[in-house]
């Protein structure tokens, strides 16, 4: 499997996995439709294309004289993979409330109808959420080719993960406006705890034994 199929897997299973922004976008489609989440799910993206670009800037440095560092870095990046698999796994279930019509009339100045305030915000989530700069700082180089141009990888990379993250939220809030039944209650959001779990393990442990292996 190649670098870059385990970073698509990896990253894929960090976006699943329900967070600020997720839960924000859904709220958002409860109480002014899907359509509105997109301004929103577009500063998401741009958020994290800044931290993630402020996270990889200092890496090519570390790849091209320290293979031993990174190696390290790799190990340290594969246990925030475990922990994150830890953490989706004991998450609470999400809970919306079970009257969405009654969430639309309390929310309904909670958050702007505009397009640009929806944007605004989805930018200030993103930078106010420390786990992408983490995740950029300690996941993400593993997943460079010291052979390969590193700011090409790296641009390719953010450019892949943001346009997921837009895509992602996107998807959430049609799922909430269509299928409201499923969000308001445990269920749903426990099995997409537990799948996103297992998908960390999995990656995580593969991760690590490929970083051990650069030991020996």
């Amino acid at each position: 499997m190649s670098l870059f199929s385990l970073f698509l897997i990896t990253s894929l299973a960090n976006i699943l996995s329900p967070g600020m922004g997720v839960i924000f976008a859904i709220v958002l489609s409860l109480q002014q439709g899907w359509h509105k989440t997109v301004f929103f799910s577009l500063g998401q993206a741009i958020g994290i294309s800044i931290l993630f670009t402020a996270a990889m800037s200092g890496m090519g440095v570390v790849l091209a004289n320290s293979p031993t560092l990174f190696n390290v870095i790799k190990i340290a990046g594969a246990f925030f993979i475990l922990y994150l698999g830890w953490r989706s796994w004991h998450k609470p279930a999400m809970h919306f409330g079970t009257s969405p019509d009654k969430e639309k009339s309390e929310g309904r100045h909670a958050v702007p109808e505009d397009g640009l305030a929806n944007f605004t915000k989805g930018i200030v989530i993103s930078l106010c959420n420390p786990q992408p700069i983490i995740f950029g700082i300690s996941v993400l180089p593993q997943f460079v080719d010291p052979q390969q141009p590193y700011v090409a990888q790296a641009v390719l990379m953010i450019s892949v993960y943001a346009v997921m993250v837009f895509i992602n939220l996107v998807v959430y809030a049609i799922l909430a406006e269509r299928a409201r039944r499923f969000f308001t209650g445990p269920r749903g959001s426990q099995i997409i705890n537990r799948a996103t779990a297992c998908v960390f393990f999995a990656i995580g442990f593969l991760v690590l034994g490929f970083a051990l292996v650069g030991f020996f």
